[in-house]
């Protein structure tokens, strides 16, 4: 299939190309309308129009609170947003791929040919509640999944907060070097942080995993507002020959509550979920492991948090512990600084009861040239 560049070249085709699948310009022009004015303005408009409603009231008031605002979602400078012009014509641009290299998956990847053989074609289901031996047959055939690894974990989830999974993939990749890559919904992305926060787990220092979010299909308005999906694809991949998906997300409640299954796939099939997974990965944004290892070892300035939400007037004593409480979080990082200006700098003693360190040199250009040094008051 010619892609839309060749389309435009031999002058066949509309441009922008016509989406795939069914397309209803009506309820376009009612999303518009619920973005802009809320539920009663896209009742209001299916009434004016006659069209029957084509969406539930859950998925309503999830679209009206999701949409975000062209003030909360800026776009780059010097890229025109797509709600910039109210006549977005022909003569828009509409790439069908990205202009930037997608994210490398550095760990690296079982290597497949096209059509390489994978195994036997087997399918083994399991379902929650289970039955027989196992009463909760989803999770533990999640986790002796887990177990099986050898070389390479990617995995695809709506929701991760299950710590009895997470502690197996710690295990795969602590113990047998076993590389783990993590796709979680930008949405339920916070709950999974807040599960290793709780858990003590360092994730700058997991070398072997690497995990990223991703959301579903954007959809921009004319306002240049938007509305962002939701992934609801559940899978992951072992070795790149054995694949588990089906309805059950990794949480407490789908291992002890709720009703779901999984299939566990090998063979020619598993070749779409590597594919599948693929280009997930390429859609994914990284998350900044730095600023959360740092917010997960300073408990006071969580708390200091707690203190300044609850505080509806600045009282006095409010503020002298809002006070404390910044000495409290910045004293480690002077007495960091210190110890190292100690460690690193040999120090003299002047006479005015000063530690004066003595200016470092350092290369530069071919000469040696001084350093800005410091002056600590004692």
């Amino acid at each position: 299939m010619a892609n839309a560049s060749q389309c435009l070249e031999e002058g066949a085709g509309r441009w922008p190309p016509r989406p795939p699948g069914p397309y209803s310009e009506a309820q376009r022009l009612a999303l518009e309308e619920l973005v802009a004015g809320g539920p009663e303005a896209l009742r209001a408009f299916l009434r004016r129009e006659q069209l029957p409603p084509f969406l539930s009231e859950p998925e309503v008031q999830a679209i009206a609170r999701g949409a975000l605002p062209p003030a909360a979602a800026p776009e780059p400078a010097g890229e025109a947003s797509l709600g910039a012009s109210l006549d977005a014509s022909s003569l828009t641009y509409f790439p069908e791929r990205s202009d930037l290299e997608p994210p490398a998956l550095e760990l690296g990847w079982p290597g497949f040919a096209s059509g390489a053989f994978r195994g036997l074609t087997r399918v083994e289901a399991h379902f929650q509640p289970g039955c027989g031996e196992s009463i909760y047959g989803c999770k533990e055939a999640v986790r002796r999944q887990i177990r099986s690894a050898r070389q390479m974990i990617a995995l695809v989830m709506d929701s991760f907060t299950d710590t009895d999974i997470f502690k197996d993939l710690l295990e795969a990749c602590s113990q047998r070097q076993v590389k783990a890559y993590i796709l979680l919904d930008q949405s339920s992305f916070s709950h999974f942080l807040k599960m290793c926060k709780d858990l003590g787990v360092d994730l700058e220092q997991e070398k072997s995993m690497r995990i990223r979010n991703i959301t579903g299909k954007t959809y921009y308005t004319r306002s240049g507002a938007k509305i962002v999906g939701k992934v609801r694809e559940k899978f992951m991949l072992v070795d790149g020959i054995r694949v588990t998906t089906g309805s059950y997300s990794f949480t407490w409640t789908d291992g002890k509550l709720n009703s779901s299954n999984i299939l566990i796939l090998s063979g020619p099939a598993v070749a779409h979920f590597d594919l599948e997974f693929r280009i997930l990965y390429a859609r994914s944004k990284p998350i900044n492991l730095k600023e959360f290892s740092s917010c997960k070892k300073n408990k006071v300035l969580d708390h200091l948090v707690r203190i300044t939400v609850a505080s509806r007037d600045l009282t006095r004593e409010n503020f002298l512990r809002m006070e404390f409480l910044y000495l409290r979080a910045f004293v480690g990082n002077l007495k960091r600084k210190r110890s190292w200006l100690h460690a690193s700098r040999e120090a003299v003693y002047v006479s005015n009861n000063a530690m004066h360190a003595s200016p470092p040199l350092t290369k530069r250009n071919g000469s040696l040239v001084m350093r800005p040094h410091w002056i600590i008051e004692r």
